[in-house]
């Protein structure tokens, strides 16, 4: 992993860099039941960055980003997810539970849609004991439609942890650019990491007389983007040669909002998984069943709505399941044509409808499932089907709106444990799905 701040004085006395140390090695993503990678970042996967040996990746003759460029950035700066597992504190919550549906990549996930064979989780997890997940046939061949990719399974498993990729865009914000006439200096850039889950589950309460209970769940929905994006500040040595950079924000989304952390608030590990306040990949609290992501661990009781409406609380210990985010496979959004297995492969083409004709999953205006649930007569929207990466409203744009997490965290019924003094133990065994 290459590091940025003992970096800035030499670039300041005449950018007389000579290299930089400590270079990853390749990345693995063959481990499928490690809650810590190998550390091995800074490596080659599957449409991803450089492999390893092989030249330091550098800005274009024109100062731009260039593939293998976006690729290296991209993997230093991908965020470890973590996620939640059950724990007996006497909160007798729902959703006190564990994580039961993990990410799962796009091509997988219609390889199973076209096979008409699905992995489902049968039994959810309970206490300490594990989801169960079993291979069932479907009926119905889903589609990719005008409105919606319909019709598929409920509850449809992810991936074993670690092994599913996840999909990224970085981009620089040229303000920033202070750079010389041999392209060296420093430049801020955007990264977003976005996450596929093939099911969403809610479990709320919904005026408080329409619970969710076992498999029966009314509110979740079938298809799952999520994301966080990290602004960084990277360095260049002589031809613009790729030095390592800082962390210096987090953004993290969920339920409709999207909260800025600065520096000061995040947490961050380096390319072994340790927690490093120098660390560049940003750890990310991924709540229960919904999958929102948080700067810090905690839990969040009724954060959208009163309880009379729609009683839910997120937990976001990340006590569980951990997912070294540069140990998986990286696939560049802007850039589909490089990783035509993953972007447009033959089921893809084979889920098309004749209202749909595209070249690859990244143009679909649609939704990603059939679900919009919303609370009868006053029509609140409780969860849908989401859109794809590009339809997000802050796809390219910095971060879009924010809330900061210092005013969040302001919130009476959101508890910060760190801010609390509370601790929570890793679960041992970590409760992977059967």
């Amino acid at each position: 992993m290459r590091h940025l701040c003992p970096w800035i004085a030499a670039l300041a006395f005449g950018f007389a860099i000579a290299g930089c140390g400590g270079g990853g090695g390749g990345g693995s993503s063959s481990a499928t039941q490690a809650p810590i990678s190998s550390g091995s970042g800074g490596g080659t996967t599957s449409g991803s960055s450089s492999a390893p040996g092989s030249s330091t990746p550098t800005l274009e003759p024109n100062g731009s980003l260039g593939f293998e460029l976006r690729a290296a950035i991209a993997r230093d700066f991908a965020p470890q997810l973590r996620y939640n597992a059950y724990y007996d504190d006497g909160n007798g919550s729902r959703q006190n539970r564990n994580e039961d549906f993990f990410p799962i990549g796009v091509r997988a996930f219609l390889a199973e849609l076209h096979a008409q064979q699905v992995r489902v989780v049968v039994d959810q997890s309970t206490g300490l004991t594990p989801a169960l997940v079993s291979l069932e046939p479907t009926t119905d061949q889903a589609q990719f439609g005008a409105q919606a990719l319909e019709p598929y399974p409920k509850f449809m498993a992810g991936a074993q942890p670690g092994t599913a990729p996840l999909y990224t865009h970085v981009y620089p914000d040229d303000a920033t650019r202070q750079l010389d006439v041999q392209l060296a200096g420093t430049l801020e850039v955007f990264c977003e990491f976005f996450v596929f889950y093939a099911h969403d589950r809610a479990e709320a309460t919904v005026l408080g007389i329409i619970p969710t209970g076992g498999n029966n769940d009314r509110f979740g929905h079938r298809g799952d983007w999520e994301r966080v994006h990290v602004r960084a500040r990277v360095a260049f040595g002589p031809g613009g040669a790729y030095l390592g950079g800082e962390v210096l924000q987090g953004f993290f989304s969920g339920h409709g909002k999207l909260f800025l952390a600065e520096r000061p608030e995040l947490e961050t590990v380096n390319a072994q998984g340790q927690e490093d306040p120098q660390g560049t990949h940003t750890v990310v609290y991924v709540s229960n069943g919904k999958h929102a992501a948080f700067p810090q661990a905690g839990e969040w009781k009724d954060a959208n709505y009163p309880a009379w409406v729609a009683d839910y609380t997120d937990f976001f210990r990340g006590n569980g399941v951990w997912i070294d985010g540069w140990s998986v496979p990286l696939f560049d959004l802007e850039e589909p044509a490089r990783a035509p297995d993953e972007f447009a492969s033959a089921e893809f083409f084979a889920l098309q409808s004749a209202a749909v004709t595209l070249t690859d999953w990244t143009q679909y205006t649609g939704a990603w499932g059939p679900d919009d649930y919303r609370i009868p007569l006053v029509g609140i929207q409780i969860a849908a089907s989401p859109s794809g990466p590009k339809l997000k409203s802050e796809y390219g744009r910095f971060g879009g709106t924010t809330e900061l997490w210092l005013d969040a965290k302001q919130h009476s019924r959101l508890k910060v444990y760190r801010d609390l003094g509370t601790v929570v133990p890793r679960a041992n065994p970590l409760p992977y799905p059967n």
